[in-house]
């Protein structure tokens, strides 16, 4: 395989490579605090290392955000925790 810093993408192998059309593909691409901006302009291009970078750098927030949402799980204090809860709570007459 070629050394990433050598590999450069045209904006249509950026958009392949993350599934964008080409009307959000595009608007992404010009976000620069979104992607990182090209290295060569006219036509534009980008390293493919430079976009590796990015990418693990998404996943560890992405991660990070994950393990702040999710509550650590505690130990279950009785038998009824276990089971699924039904939908509807029946009402007191």
């Amino acid at each position: 395989m070629d050394d990433p810093r050598h590999v450069f993408l045209s904006a249509g192998e950026v958009m392949a490579r993350y599934g964008w059309g080409k009307t959000r593909g595009y608007q992404h691409l010009k976000d620069c605090d979104l992607v990182p901006p090209p290295v060569m302009t006219h036509p534009n291009r980008w390293r493919l290392d430079q976009l590796l970078a990015w990418e693990e750098k998404r996943m560890e927030l992405a991660e990070a955000a994950l393990q702040a949402a999710v509550p650590p799980e505690r130990e279950p204090s009785t038998v009824s925790e276990l089971l699924p809860q039904p939908k509807r709570r029946r009402r007191a007459v």
